[in-house]
């Protein structure tokens, strides 16, 4: 049986993941999937994320959670979004690799064509 929270109670790690994949639009199916927790799993965080935050859905939770600051807006596809998945310990996303071997082309070239 599933605790209910008390809303202002601190996030997991866990809900704190399922928030933002929800925030990406992910659903329960996917975000199971890629963070390899079962759908039941993802749901009672989901479940649990609300009553936290006292949100009466998921996409107010959404709303209350940006409205605190739990949920920022994250760079993708540069150098700084890259630095950020390392810093948190996360593998960074394709498009942060992408963007992170474009940076670092261009420092590469940058001496080149100042000699140049």
């Amino acid at each position: 049986m599933t605790r209910v929270s008390t809303p202002g109670s601190r996030l997991t790690d866990l809900e704190t993941t399922v928030l933002r994949h929800a925030a990406d639009g992910r659903t329960i199916e996917a975000t199971a999937r890629l963070i390899d927790k079962s759908m039941p799993a993802v749901q009672d965080a989901r479940h649990r994320l609300m009553g936290k935050l006292g949100a009466t859905s998921l996409v107010n939770a959404v709303h209350l959670a940006w409205q605190a600051g739990i949920l920022r807006r994250e760079r993708h596809g540069d150098h700084a979004g890259y630095a950020a998945h390392t810093y948190r310990g996360e593998d960074p996303c394709d498009l942060c690799k992408a963007g992170e071997r474009k940076y670092r082309n261009d420092l590469r070239n940058k001496p080149k064509e100042a000699a140049a």
